[in-house]
């Protein structure tokens, strides 16, 4: 059966749950906080994301914005002062001013209120009629008027609100549009700005000393790609960074090489400061902290790293440092000052907010092995981890494993599915014809990518896994293909699709109303299982002796069919039914007005249904056909493991693999393989001489989940070579849920090439 991720966006709102005949009243369920008996809690994985904006600065503070803080004014000293508590996001930076201790607080749509943070004074002004407020020069409003030409207006304010009006000459005319950085380029000295005339883009200075516009003789760079220093105008384009000198912006620029994927962020002294993309910090992205920043000479050579970790953006000071939010890790993010000592110096000035995330997004719970998809909004990255879960005594957590980096391969919402055969190991599977998104095999404790099933050849999709087997689906009349994942090979070849798998037994769709079981290793085919006419059948799946089967179309309906007693139980339709999942003896619905999951016990022949846990809409959960267990993503990150409360089957074989034969020379082993239908608690294999039932080795074992395997090498106990000949063997797997009888298995195989036989 094939353990298939489930994810975040899986799982649609739904309707109430119905069923034919009549059914025992629900039951509720436990509140959330209060684990059920046997319920295990996984802590919630915590994702965190920087959030840190830097949007001005003067010469005795910073003003930034930090998640669940608000607008807060930072002295270089680390003393903060609020400034506005709503949280909002900083849309049009410019907004708040530009290289001052005064603070703007624009009110659309005619409304700005200076603050100077020194101080405390504030000033109110109510812009004139057709005027645009564009942003603050300290004590002076920068507005934009269009008509009859565009120019710029200079508003100095006083402290009664009044303001004495400038206007900026020297504006070219036929002006079309214009346009601000994000980060402010200016001080109350003025401000660059940039603007279009014709198809032409083009540059400016904004001289608020003078009230004038300086056309520079240079197009503009592009959208973050300048720096406004005390000192300079720097921009950069290509792998070239050009330097001018405040003093005659009109100037030729001295230039400097900037190579590789970096970022130009500032300058202090006679020193560049410049971010690199690290691929160790995570997946390329200007939004994410997955930046280095380095301090460069004006040669372009690196003379030493200054920051681990950023998200490449900056702010420079009216007094020649630059303002970089980052850190060594995410963790330890905050705000940090580069200066002008020894070439550069860093300090950190402040703390800085991390927003979390709850990190899971899609989940597999199979023989108590727990596989998680988590996201990392730092580094844009869903990786894989693995917990086993003690199926045994008292519940335990066992440590959550790195499995690696999920290669999506495109957009939404996960692109790469995962399906737990039962034993340990993982069929990944991407969507999509490329090499990284084919079906791999991960083995138990193997990192992603893991390792291409078959390389020779392009499939479609997984339709189903169990065991060593993984049916495989080629479009264009390719059908499935069964491969054996221990050996890569094809067992199998039929054109029908696969619906499902349970042990070495397919199921095969026949047609839109029914499916028939066929035996991959012998070929052989079962009785024809038919849904009825008008069915559309849509799913189907396979637990045990169970079949649960899904009709859609113009009359939809589903059922149980039990392949022992050859019987179907009917069950009403419902669109929650799209996502119900099969256990041993009861299926597990989600939904319905009441968010709460559903567990319906049909082992009787008239189901019963009672609630198991709260399920948000959009959260991934699991069922583990093998153990009874639900696995489910809480609200608060957590994910609960919670008994279904149905007894599971007892212990049974799946599938084996036992060599008859061993030949011991030169090293060989005998290793047995025995799929189990759920975890044990402990096994002995027993090995006697046939001839004389005399025991020549005991081997042992602890837990095992879907799979008992061991090796031997034809010694005895005390690790002498035994003779040539026939033995017989036991195994004897006790439940590790101490439900049913212990399973035993026999067997002979003959030893060859060790000593002769004494007879």
């Amino acid at each position: 059966m094939a353990r298939r991720l489930l994810v975040r966006a899986g799982i649609a709102a739904v309707a109430s749950l119905a069923l034919v005949g009549s059914l025992n009243p629900l039951v509720a369920g436990p509140a959330q906080a209060e684990p059920v008996a046997g319920e295990v809690v996984v802590p919630a994985s915590i994702a965190l994301l920087p959030q840190t904006e830097l949007l001005t600065a003067g010469p005795s503070g910073f003003l930034r914005r930090e998640p669940g803080r608000g607008h807060l004014w930072t002295s270089y000293t680390g003393l903060d002062t609020a400034v506005d508590t709503t949280d909002t996001d900083s849309s049009r930076v410019p907004e708040f001013g530009a290289g001052s201790d005064v603070v703007a607080l624009y009110k659309a749509p005619r409304t700005v209120t200076l603050r100077d943070m020194t101080d405390g004074r504030s000033r109110t002004v109510t812009l004139p009629a057709g005027h645009s407020y564009v942003t603050s020069l300290g004590w002076t409003v920068v507005t934009r008027t269009e008509s009859p030409n565009v120019t710029w207006r200079l508003l100095d304010t006083h402290d009664d609100g009044t303001f004495a009006q400038r206007e900026v000459t020297g504006v070219p005319t036929g002006i079309e549009g214009w346009y601000t950085e994000a980060a402010p380029l200016g001080d109350p000295h003025g401000q660059i700005v940039q603007y279009r005339i014709g198809s032409t883009g083009r540059t400016g200075w904004l001289d608020a000393d003078q009230a004038r516009f300086v056309p520079l003789p240079y197009d503009w760079p592009g959208s973050g790609r300048a720096v406004l220093t005390a000192t300079h105008l720097l921009w950069w384009q290509g792998d070239t960074v050009y330097i001018h000198s405040r003093d005659d912006l009109t100037a030729a620029p001295k230039t400097v090489p900037l190579t590789g994927e970096a970022r130009l962020l500032g300058m202090v002294g006679e020193t560049l400061v410049v971010a690199r993309y690290d691929a160790t910090l995570g997946s390329f992205s200007y939004l994410r902290p997955v930046w280095r920043v380095d301090a460069v000479a004006l040669d372009g050579t690196t003379v030493k790293t200054l920051l681990a970790r950023s998200q490449g953006l900056a702010m420079p000071t009216p007094t020649g440092g630059l303002l970089v939010p980052g850190g060594p890790t995410v963790e330890q993010w905050g705000v940090f000052l580069v200066e002008e000592s020894g070439g550069a110096a860093i300090r950190r000035i402040a703390d800085s907010s991390l927003e979390e995330f709850n990190a899971v997004e899609g989940l597999t719970y199979t023989q108590g092995r727990l596989n998680t998809l988590e996201y990392d909004p730092a580094r844009e990255e869903h990786r894989l981890y693995t917990r086993d879960i003690g199926v045994a005594g008292t519940p335990t957590i066992g440590e959550r494993a790195a499995r690696g980096v999920a290669d999506d391969g495109c957009a939404v919402p996960i692109c790469v599915d995962l399906y737990d055969t039962g034993d340990g190991r993982t069929v990944v599977a991407g969507t999509g014809s490329s090499s990284a998104l084919q079906p791999h095999l991960l083995e138990p404790t193997q990192s992603l990518p893991g390792t291409r099933i078959v390389p020779t050849y392009t499939y479609q999709s997984v339709s189903a896994v169990s065991g060593r087997f993984a049916a495989l689906w080629s479009s264009g009349g390719g059908g499935t293909s069964v491969i054996d994942l221990d050996t890569r090979q094809l067992v199998y070849l039929t054109p029908a699709q696969v619906e499902a798998m349970w042990g070495t037994t397919a199921w095969l769709r026949d047609g839109n109303q029914a499916v028939v079981p066929v035996d991959v290793l012998t070929g052989q085919r079962g009785a024809r299982v038919w849904f009825g006419d008008g069915c559309l059948l849509q799913d189907v799946q396979a637990v045990g002796r169970w079949l649960l089967w899904l009709c859609v179309g113009a009359t939809p309906r589903q059922g149980i069919y039990d392949t022992v007693n050859k019987t179907q139980l009917a069950l009403d339709s419902g669109p929650e039914w799209l996502y119900a999942k099969l256990g041993d003896g009861f299926v597990v619905v989600p939904g319905g007005e009441d968010n709460r999951l559903k567990v319906v016990d049909f082992r009787s022949g008239s189901p019963t249904v009672r609630t198991a846990d709260d399920l948000s809409p959009w959260d991934p959960w699991d069922v583990d056909p093998y153990t009874g267990v639900i696995a489910h993503l809480a609200g608060d990150g957590s994910i609960h493991l919670v008994p279904s409360g149905v007894p599971v089957s007892p212990l049974v074989q799946l599938d084996a693999t036992v060599a008859t034969s061993l030949n011991v020379k030169n090293g060989g082993q005998w290793r047995p393989r025995w799929w189990l239908s759920k975890p044990t608690g402990s096994w002995t294999l027993e090995i006697k001489r046939q001839t004389t039932g005399v025991t020549v080795r005991t081997l042992t074992g602890g837990d095992s989940r879907g799979l008992v395997t061991t090796a031997w090498s034809g010694t005895d106990r005390v690790g002498r070579q035994v003779e040539n000949g026939t033995y017989t063997w036991t195994l004897t797997a006790n439940p590790a849920d101490g439900q049913g009888a212990a399973l035993t298995r026999s067997g002979t195989v003959t030893v060859t090439g060790a000593f002769p036989s004494r007879g």
